[in-house]
């Protein structure tokens, strides 16, 4: 009886290993891949199981780019267009780096580059300086949890500092620590909106224009 017992256990204790966690993994993976290609044969029967994985391929890389796609829109066309139009002075994806120093443009890695901000506003943004100097405007097209990526801004806090999205997903005010210097911008507010400055895209300019006079 011990000897069928611990044959057992033996047994067991095989079978739940890396390897059996990862063959389930495929398995549901490929589960997953065959009710997809049920449904989409539902709407077309006449479509192979290889055509129907490719147009489900190409259907999540072009989803992929769209939302890439909205980030560069919003930053580029919008706000950028916007800055340029009322001759407000500013860079682009400017990094800095753990003290809060700004460590260049568009640098990645190392210990030098710590974060990539969207905009920073003001004049003379030089290598060097503090980046509690300036303003600084972080674009989402959706925040979720991503709006905490900026976490930096409560040990550096900037001049001014606006989380501006086109999303509905901003966090809540007590959340964000919204003050005189941390505002939410959108256009498309909450109903249940509890900010304390209800801003839309149209105060941008107000907002800055009263950051460089205080």
């Amino acid at each position: 009886m011990y000897y069928t017992e611990t044959m057992t256990t033996a047994t067991n204790e095989t079978q739940f290993s890396n390897q059996y966690v990862l063959d389930k993994i495929e398995e549901n993976k490929e589960a997953k891949l065959d009710l997809i290609i049920k449904e989409l044969q539902e709407l077309s029967p006449l479509l192979t199981k290889d055509l129907a994985l490719k147009l489900y391929n190409k259907s999540i890389s072009i989803h992929q780019s769209k939302i890439q796609g909205n980030g560069n829109f919003l930053e580029n066309d919008i706000v950028a267009k916007f800055l340029d139009e009322n001759e407000i002075p500013y860079k682009q994806q400017v990094t800095i780096n753990k003290a809060g120093i700004i460590a260049g443009t568009n640098k990645r890695g190392g210990q030098k580059c710590y974060h990539i901000l969207d905009f920073v506003i003001g004049e003379n943004i030089e290598d060097g300086k503090s980046i509690t100097e300036y303003k600084v405007i972080s674009c989402k097209t959706t925040c979720r949890e991503r709006w905490t990526q900026d976490d930096w801004t409560y040990s550096f806090a900037p001049e001014l500092y606006i989380l501006l999205t086109i999303s509905k997903d901003y966090p809540p005010s007590v959340r964000f620590r919204e003050d005189t210097n941390r505002k939410i911008i959108t256009c498309c507010p909450k109903k249940k909106d509890d900010r304390v400055y209800k801003l839309n895209f149209e105060d941008l300019l107000t907002e800055l224009k009263v950051s460089v006079e205080v």
